[in-house]
Formats: structure tokens, C-alpha cells, sequence
């Protein structure tokens, strides 16, 4: 009787899906969680986000896009209005600081008052969030897959089902270092300090305490924001 090929990763259930990074059949389940693995690209059908399947949805009128008043872990709301009067809408959890792109959810389909609701029942109220733009919200999101990638966060399911919503990212610019300040946003830190906070996270990441009390804190600045530190000191 001929013995069952299992799938080379986990050596525990059929391969279904043929992997272009690894040129042999892997099951559903590793091809999940193994997605965000240098070579994953649009050249796999499975890993591909839904923009290149389908329109990009930038003739659909914006209503709404949000970001949480947080610091180093954000929530990003965009949504837009579909010609029947409902939304469509995705949101992002993006951790700036760590692990990039860690978690998505959204709908094709809802109206004003569901989504409203949704919103509240997530986060308690309205006033965690501010308005933004477009291009900022389109930043910070091309922003946490550049993390992402790098650390090996894998790329939530849910972003290839509604990162459509989004809109073309392809002339998004996110450039210098993979990590920026932790107090400004945006300006640029060492490579050795980029390094570490890398290290960091993967150790975070292995032992499951990113995102609760136990996991490792750390706190980097430009020099921008090290020198008005400095000056506030001696004022």
C-alpha cells in the first residue's frame, strides 16, 4: 500500500496548495501560517492581497477614515461609502513599535448605524479616535507591512479579504529606518537601535507576551527629540 505524501512542514496533513517559495504541494494550514515568508509575494495565488484580484475601489467616496490616539499600537478605520448608501470598511491593528501589521477585520457591507455601533462596542466610544487622511492612514498601513515582513509577523487572512477597501498603495513611499521614533513618529533612529527592538520582538513573539504586561518594554528617540529634551532640562 502506498504510503500518503504529508506536507514537508508540518508532516501532519495533506498538501493541497502548491508554494512557489518552496517548489512543492504544503497543506492549507502552513501555507497560513508560514504566508509571511521572504518570497511570499502576488506571484502566489494564495498570499496575493484582493487588490490585484479585484477593482480597486478609489471611485467609491471616502466617509470616514480614523486613527486611534495612541501611542505605538494603532487602530486604522477606513471606510467608504457604496453606491447603495452602505460602507464598506477595514480596520487595522498596527504595532509600531514591534510586530508592524498584527490583526484586521472588516465588512464588505454595512450600514451607517451597524458600523457606528461596531465601532463603539470595540472601543467603548468615539473619542479614542481623530479624523485623518487618507495618505496618512495609507502610510501608517504600508508602514506596519514594512515591519511586518521583516520580523515575520504573519499578514492577517482578513487584509487579503478586505485590503482592497484601501486603495492602490503602490506609489506609498514608508523610507530610512524600519523602526522611527517612538515619541515623534517619524524620525529616523540607529541601525543598532533598529536591530535590537528586531531581536526583541522575535524573542516577544516566541514566548506569546507581546501585547501584555509581561513583554520586554523599550524606548527609542530621534535625535531631534533628544536634543528638545535636553533643552526643556535646562530651561
Amino acid at each position: 500500500m502506498t504510503k500518503k505524501k504529508l506536507c514537508p512542514l508540518c508532516n501532519r496533513r495533506l498538501p493541497n496548495r502548491i508554494c512557489p517559495v518552496r517548489g512543492e504541494e504544503i497543506c492549507s494550514k502552513c501555507c497560513g501560517l508560514n504566508r509571511a515568508s521572504d518570497g511570499c509575494d502576488e506571484n502566489c495565488d494564495y498570499y496575493r492581497p484582493v487588490t490585484v484580484r479585484k477593482e480597486v475601489n478609489e471611485a467609491l467616496p471616502v466617509y470616514k477614515v480614523l486613527k486611534s490616539k495612541s501611542e505605538g499600537s494603532y487602530a486604522i478605520v477606513v471606510s467608504r461609502e457604496r453606491t447603495n448608501g452602505k460602507l464598506q470598511y477595514i480596520t487595522l491593528l498596527i504595532d509600531v513599535w514591534k510586530m508592524g501589521l498584527k490583526d484586521c477585520f472588516g465588512s464588505h457591507s454595512i450600514t451607517k448605524q451597524d458600523f457606528q455601533r461596531k465601532i463603539i462596542k470595540m472601543w467603548g466610544n468615539l473619542s479614542i479616535f481623530a479624523e485623518i487622511s487618507l495618505a496618512e492612514a495609507l502610510w501608517t498601513v504600508k508602514y506596519g507591512l514594512r515591519i511586518a515582513k521583516e520580523v515575520k509577523t504573519r499578514i492577517p487572512r482578513e487584509f487579503e479579504e478586505y485590503g482592497y477597501i484601501l486603495g492602490d498603495m503602490a506609489d506609498v513611499k514608508v523610507e530610512g529606518s524600519l523602526y522611527k521614533c517612538f515619541k515623534c513618529g517619524k524620525g529616523e533612529i540607529s541601525d543598532d537601535e533598529v536591530e535590537l527592538i528586531k531581536e526583541i520582538t522575535r524573542h516577544d513573539v516566541a514566548a506569546g507576551v507581546c501585547g501584555t504586561m509581561a513583554e520586554t518594554m523599550v524606548y527609542f528617540v530621534c535625535d531631534e527629540c533628544r536634543k528638545n529634551k535636553t533643552a526643556d532640562k535646562h530651561r
